[in-house]
């Protein structure tokens, strides 16, 4: 039986598909979202997408979140010969960290990130304030799944499934005119003295 991602529509975490959380509310990470079939997934409100799971999976990449990493934390795994990570500061999506990737300046993909051994990495003589030394072991255990919008095509995704998306009605926008004493835009038509000068707008 096909397996299916609710996505919320309405709002992205950076580049990252926010999906219907397992216990409620919305989450990136791909191993905390729900699953629904094909049947509960087209039975929500029109703003919720249903993704085909083995797509979006084929597409995941690794994140990390930097609320759930300390240094202190990782600190006690950086020994002689480890293999670590750099962090670019300033640079995010979402609230994911970037990392050095030589070829590209940084990735927000760990699995793409540039691997030394902390004696590479502290050879290089980069400053806190330029890059970040992670442990690769820490970041693993803290990495999480998601998939970036840039990452998938919800067109291609559905096709074979026999689902089709239901266009979100548009909602028709309230009619604004300027006032006649003050210019400011007040509702069109408007039955009420203006509250800013008073004057009278009615038809």
């Amino acid at each position: 039986m096909s397996q299916f991602y609710l996505q919320d529509s309405r709002s992205y975490v950076g580049d990252g598909l926010t999906f219907w959380a397992l216990g409620g509310g919305y989450t990136t990470d791909l191993d905390k979202a729900e699953l629904f079939t094909k049947e509960q997934a087209c039975g929500h409100r029109e703003t919720d997408i249903p993704w085909p799971k083995d797509y979006v999976d084929a597409r995941a990449h690794l994140g990390v979140d930097h609320q759930y990493i300390s240094l202190e934390e990782a600190r006690d795994q950086l020994s002689p010969g480890c293999a670590v990570v750099l962090q670019i500061p300033g640079h995010w999506n979402g609230n994911d960290i970037a990392l050095a990737h030589w070829s590209i300046g940084h990735t927000y993909r760990f699995e793409k990130a540039h691997r030394l051994t902390l004696e590479a990495a502290q050879a290089i003589g980069n400053t806190p304030e330029e890059a970040v030394i992670w442990p690769v072991a820490y970041l693993i255990a803290k990495a999480r799944r998601l998939v970036h919008k840039r990452d998938v095509n919800i067109k291609e995704a559905l096709q074979g499934t026999g689902i089709e998306l239901t266009k979100a009605k548009r909602r028709q926008s309230a009619s604004i005119q300027n006032c006649g004493g003050c210019g400011r835009f007040v509702p069109s038509p408007s039955y009420e003295d203006c509250r800013h000068c008073d004057h009278d707008n009615r038809p």
